[in-house]
């Protein structure tokens, strides 16, 4: 028998993958939240406890497993995450992103479940390529071409996966404190040198190393809602590889805040 345990943080898509999975997967599954926003303690998760996770992982024959929605990763739990490797396999400390990822991916191994993103489950969460809300606009191959060349040189350092840009020049870049702190810089930057409302873009990719594990990057209504707040008029994501939360609320907000919002590859 096989039994999913999806695990949930913040946000949007958090909200929307509880909802997807609910909706249509079919065998048997539980919600534990990575937060401790649950009001039923047994519901609730540490992920940042290697070995408490595991033997919860066990106890409660989960064979599958899916982490999804936001978490504030703190040093101590990177560094509590990234030890398991140390101790247990002689590994390099590696509290990146990516070292996150490996580490995780050896705890599922180790509590013997499979591990999948919610792309996976879910496949009408991604974002196609094309036109996919918001206005249609007509832009110039070459020029997407280097907003999505300069956002991935940027996500290849593990710093962030989305960029604001002006033209095809870059304005600011989405650092530890995610696409909203980005978006609120952004908006800031745009009254102070005099940036045209509409004119900014932005431009969302996957890390060139993500595999999906934990979120590939993602928008959803309180995207349109700060991106119209900040004057930025077209989303740019990578077609295949982002996530849309809400998709019904997000096109309806696009078309309101007329953003076009397009997927690119």
């Amino acid at each position: 028998m096989t039994k999913l345990a999806l695990l949930v943080g913040r946000g949007d898509l958090a909200n929307a993958a509880q909802q997807a999975i609910k909706a249509h997967y079919d065998g048997a599954y539980c919600v534990w939240s990575m937060v401790g926003e649950s009001a039923d303690e047994t519901k609730n998760i540490d992920v940042g406890q290697p070995l408490e996770l595991i033997d919860r992982l066990r106890a409660d024959g989960i064979t599958t497993l899916c982490a999804v929605g936001n978490v504030d990763l703190s040093p101590q739990l990177r560094a509590n995450v990234g030890k398991y490797l140390v101790e247990h396999y002689q590994g390099k400390l590696d509290v990146s992103d990516m070292g996150l990822e490996t580490a995780y991916r050896t705890i599922a191994k180790d509590a013997r479940v499979d591990i999948k993103g919610i792309h996976e489950l879910i496949p009408e969460l991604l974002a196609l390529t094309g036109d996919i809300a918001g206005p249609s606009i007509a832009a110039k191959a070459s020029d997407v071409e280097q907003l999505i060349r300069v956002a991935r040189s940027i996500a290849r350092t593990d710093l962030g996966q989305s960029v604001v840009f002006h033209a095809t020049r870059p304005i600011a870049a989405e650092d530890a404190l995610g696409t909203d702190s980005l978006l609120s810089r952004a908006k800031e930057i745009a009254d102070r040198i005099r940036i045209t409302k509409g004119e900014m873009v932005l431009v969302k990719v996957a890390k060139p190393q993500q595999s999906g594990l934990g979120d590939l990057p993602t928008i959803g209504p309180r995207t349109i809602e700060m991106c119209a707040d900040a004057g930025i008029g077209a989303i740019v994501v990578e077609g295949g590889k982002c996530l849309i939360a809400e998709r019904e609320m997000f096109s309806k907000m696009a078309e309101e805040h007329k953003i076009s919002v397009v997927g690119w590859g």
